[in-house]
């Protein structure tokens, strides 16, 4: 099901919020959605995640050899939006059909 332009602005807004103040990051040009198929980035080509805990259910999980995994389930029954940043050996991966915006590096 399409996101609404409503809940693409909160989105937009919140990871505007979560990056004022940080040096050498900007948001991705648009929010990023899986829709069943796997959605990978990783370090250095993204630096934080905003994710959208109320879009549709499915996970964003956070990993590396060093820092284990961090997990954020989204669906019914969660809210609101959480700021991950990614570190240095850190990829990571969309589950499912959340919906996430990009903290990428400034060229």
């Amino acid at each position: 099901m399409p996101r609404s332009d409503s809940a693409k602005q909160r989105l937009k807004k919140e990871a505007e919020q979560k990056i004022a103040g940080m040096d050498g990051v900007q948001l991705a040009p648009d929010e990023t959605t899986a829709a069943g198929d796997l959605k990978y980035q990783r370090f250095p080509n993204v630096r934080g995640v905003v994710v959208d805990r109320s879009s549709e259910t499915g996970y964003v999980q956070i990993s590396s050899r060093d820092n284990g995994i961090t997990k954020i389930t989204t669906g019914p029954g969660e809210s609101g939006f959480q700021y991950e940043p990614i570190l240095e050996g850190q990829s990571c991966m969309l589950y499912g059909c959340p919906t996430v915006w990009w903290i990428e590096p400034c060229p």
